[in-house]
């Protein structure tokens, strides 16, 4: 058998093993991990190279490789989501999240859907990925800002997952890692193709997404009995909120690293990260807490709740992220992206080819579960095609861009899907589910914009 044909093959019957194992209710850590590891395995005995540098012992390149995932992503990535976590469980402990509601419920009480909340939930969010380019990061920062106050007021769990998942679906910042690559092999200047070629698609997409999430979530909760009214949620919330004695003052404390973002932004002020922005406002909260109660074991008990909430990340989220990152490598090992790299050469006429490449880049997205891995690989093509037909190259590398990022939020194996669900107690494959038609929209979105305003 032709070993591009085959690599196709065993990497679909990988996503199909994953899938249908989770959906069975098997843990998915540990089917990722073991298809992973199944993959890499294949791999070897195909004469592949499971690492970059390969020692010629394949348990240890795999052992290697594993351990090699664990420092990285429970690292830099990995210790992010941790803190995240914690500082949610935190804010919750001193009442913050509770003050929010309460601030909440008069200008919000009049609202009869939860919907309406969840749509502006969606905008808002996907505004914050000016300032959080990381989808991974975004996520499991609105999860831990957002996400809680959008269930307190009506919002079911899988939508609001799906809101806080699905923000990064198309690219608003011009300063993203992907949107200058593009920018160069497109052979366009890199502010004229941000503001004049990709953020125009990128807001009626996100006009288009915000529409279908209306109606899709609305339409999963009825089907899963989940529906409520938002003025019932916001009495129930606001009921319960009141039984918190935490100040007034204490609203801005779950906002205070999306301020700091903007403040200590290197231009500003020196520049602090995002992490040390939730480690600077944990640090102000828990002096504030000593101040309140001039208690220090108080302080350091209510300190423990944000390490649990930190153990809870760790176990739930990074492993997870871990076990992910191994099946990925797996699926990549076995020539699977490259397979399909290899098959959209043949493609003709202009549509065709863009449309090809779409539909690939998507494909990679989706099973890598990166969007920047499967843009990465691909626009290399697409100056090379664009010449050999006379075509603009922008014609064909900005909707590539675009749906590498709508891949990556219907992959139950991309990291901030993984991190949303995780943190969110639900299976990546339900969030797939909720995220699945909007993701659609934005595809044809991206799409009929890119065949009726870039030129050919």
């Amino acid at each position: 058998m032709n070993s591009t044909y085959l690599s196709i093959l065993l990497g679909v019957a990988a996503l199909i093993a994953a899938g249908g194992f989770i959906i069975k209710g098997y843990n998915a850590k540990g089917v990722l991990f073991s298809i992973g590891i199944v993959l890499m395995a294949i791999a070897y005995a195909m004469g592949n190279a499971i690492t970059k540098t390969p020692g010629g012992d394949p348990v240890a390149d795999i052992s290697n490789h594993i351990y090699g995932l664990f420092e990285n992503r429970g690292g830099a990535l990995g210790m992010i989501i941790m803190i995240l976590i914690g500082f949610s469980a935190y804010m919750s402990h001193v009442g913050a999240n509770d003050v929010v509601i309460r601030v909440l419920y008069k200008p919000l009480r009049h609202v009869r859907s939860p919907y309406v909340l969840l749509v502006g939930g969606f905008i808002l969010s996907a505004l914050m990925s000016f300032a959080i380019h990381s989808a991974t990061a975004l996520g499991v920062f609105l999860m831990a800002t957002l996400f809680p106050i959008m269930v307190r007021l009506g919002i079911s769990v899988p939508s609001a997952a799906a809101i806080c998942s699905s923000t990064t679906l198309v690219n608003l910042a011009p300063t993203a890692a992907d949107v200058i690559l593009a920018a160069e092999k497109a052979n366009a200047d890199l502010i004229t193709f941000s503001f004049k070629t990709i953020m125009p698609m990128s807001i009626v997409a996100l006009f288009f997404v915000a529409i279908a999430h209306f109606f899709w979530q609305r339409y999963c909760d009825r089907r899963e009995g989940l529906t409520q009214g938002a003025a019932q949620a916001l009495e129930t919330a606001e009921a319960a909120a009141l039984k918190s004695d935490a100040p007034l003052y204490y609203f801005i404390l779950p906002f205070l690293p999306i301020i700091g973002l903007f403040i200590y932004n290197g231009e500003r002020m020196p520049e602090i990260k995002l992490g040390g922005l939730v480690v600077l406002t944990i640090l102000i909260t828990a002096l504030i807490e000593f101040l309140r109660s001039l208690d220090a074991r108080k302080t350091y008990d209510g300190l423990e709740v944000c390490y649990r909430g930190m153990a809870e990340g760790f176990s739930g989220v990074v492993v997870l992220l871990v076990a992910a990152g191994i099946f990925a490598h797996g699926l990549e090992t076995i020539g699977f992206v490259k397979a399909l790299i290899d098959s959209v050469q043949g493609a003709g006429a202009a549509n065709v080819v863009m449309l090809a490449l779409v539909v690939i880049t998507l494909v990679v997205a989706v099973a890598a579960g990166s969007g920047n891995a499967a843009f990465f690989a691909f626009v290399e093509l697409a100056p090379r095609l664009a010449e050999q037909m006379n075509l603009n190259p922008g014609y064909l590398i900005a909707p590539m861009m675009q749906v590498s990022n709508t891949g990556r939020v219907i992959s139950p194996v991309s990291g901030v899907m993984v991190a949303v669900s995780g943190a969110a107690k639900i299976s990546p494959l339900l969030l797939v589910k909720r995220n699945a038609v909007p993701a659609l929209v934005a595809v044809v979105v991206i799409v009929v914009y890119t065949m009726l305003f870039i030129p050919q």
